[in-house]
């Protein structure tokens, strides 16, 4: 979806936000990372077509901790 077209129907009416669609906390925890670290920012990308939406862990840092202590799939 980052790329405009939504994975679903193909669409080019992608729109984001961030934090653009939450449930519960407005951020999220990201877990295996140690007992500081913080909280992240979501972005948000939707479908206008069909509501399909994906989101995304967006601080760069969290992103670069993920890659140093989870498994690679």
């Amino acid at each position: 979806m980052l790329n405009g077209q939504c994975p679903r129907c193909r669409s080019r009416s992608v729109y984001r936000r961030k934090n653009g669609i939450v449930s519960g906390a407005k951020h999220i925890f990201v877990t295996g990372l140690g007992f500081t670290t913080p909280r992240s920012d979501k972005l948000t990308c939707v479908c206008t077509n069909c509501g399909y939406y994906e989101n995304y862990v967006a601080d760069k840092a969290i992103l670069a901790k993920v890659a140093a202590k989870w498994e690679k799939v």
